[in-house]
């Protein structure tokens, strides 16, 4: 085992009748050898509007090209209300000194509904401002969510080193959002919190979290 973590957080959207979400979890990474490893994700999600838990598994797999420099492949499914979407994707990361680089590409659908798909796709920055700060930005895209949600989620973040293995953090982000249950196009700004624990390598993982309700900060009661 080379990293892991453990991760409690909670979003919310500043207008409250679109949702909030907590969220618990973990990732895990095995290496078989300095080039090729694999990559757990675990997590489980409660959307206190919508009055539902989801829950989350992703498996990675794993190429280090270099010391600065990772591709990998990955598979995942989630599920809430009897519902389960499964998803696919590529992803690669850069460490450029001060700044780590992260981005994916991807595929979503809900399974026995091959109708009912779109497409994911997302970027990253985590920039070191000193041993205790860093600075994140990123942009998430995530298309015909359950077949009726379009997501444009942009976010500016700030970790903070409690110790050497604990971090806090906070976000500040603004969705674009396409859906008719919220009337047609809407931007609307969330904010969120959390707590991570890292194990083994200082950033815990190779690659972050995957999935259509991992990005979500809240869906609204239906």
């Amino acid at each position: 085992m080379t990293g892991g973590y453990l991760d409690l957080g909670y979003r919310t959207f500043t207008d409250s009748d679109l949702g909030d979400v907590f969220n618990l979890n973990g990732s895990g990474e095995l290496a078989f050898n300095r080039a090729f490893s694999v990559q757990l994700d675990l997590g489980g999600y409660r959307f206190q509007d919508l009055g539902e838990n989801a829950t989350n598994w992703t498996l990675h797999a794993n190429w280090h090209t270099s010391k600065n420099a990772s591709f990998g492949a990955f598979y995942g499914q989630e599920s809430i209300d009897s519902l389960d979407v499964e998803f696919y994707g590529l992803e690669t990361g850069f460490d450029a000194g001060p700044a780590e680089v992260e981005g994916y590409i991807a595929r979503q659908q809900l399974s026995d509904f091959s109708d009912v798909d779109g497409n994911m796709f997302g970027v990253s920055v985590t920039a070191d401002l000193n041993d205790k700060w860093e600075f994140t930005a990123s942009y998430d895209l995530v298309n015909d969510v359950l077949g009726v949600l379009d997501f444009d989620l942009f976010a500016l973040g700030a970790n903070y080193a409690a110790s050497d293995n604990a971090e806090v953090y906070g976000i500040l982000g603004v969705a674009h959002i396409s859906s008719p249950i919220v009337s047609g196009n809407t931007n609307e700004a969330y904010i969120g919190v959390g707590v991570r624990m890292n194990f083994g390598n200082e950033r815990g993982t190779t690659f972050g979290r995957r999935g259509v309700f991992d990005k979500l900060p809240g869906l609204p009661g239906l």
